[in-house]
């Protein structure tokens, strides 16, 4: 399957550098809400930043986690945060995100390995 999702111009460059290699996505609450349980190894993700520019990257592995601090403990900071690399500057930044912390308070949070394809 091949996917679009918008992110963030910091997270885009990042990603686009390899410096980011997780990304880290909470399905929201309510209706209208992309599912990331859906997401499977070696589906497409086109990024688009907030400039409009776009990143195709292949998907290896999805894991869940019930909590940002299990996710972090599991996965590290180096690549899962752009912003980041401090273990509780990393949860303050994900909870600030529009929706996130009730929705991974109710759906868990999902690490998404990605690797560009240029």
């Amino acid at each position: 399957m091949e996917y679009c999702f918008d992110i963030n111009n910091r997270a885009f460059k990042a990603i686009n550098e390899r410096r980011k290699r997780v990304e880290i996505r909470a399905t929201k609450v309510g209706k209208n809400h992309f599912d990331y349980s859906k997401l499977k190894e070696n589906d497409i993700i086109n990024f688009k930043s907030f400039e409009g520019e776009t990143l195709k990257c292949i998907i290896g592995d999805v894991n869940w986690y019930n909590s940002i601090e299990e996710l972090l403990i599991m996965e590290g900071t180096r690549y899962t945060l752009s912003s980041t690399n401090d273990f509780s500057e990393g949860i303050k930044s994900i909870n600030s995100l529009n929706g996130y912390e009730e929705a991974i308070k109710t759906n868990g949070v999902y690490a998404i390995h990605i690797t560009p394809i240029k």
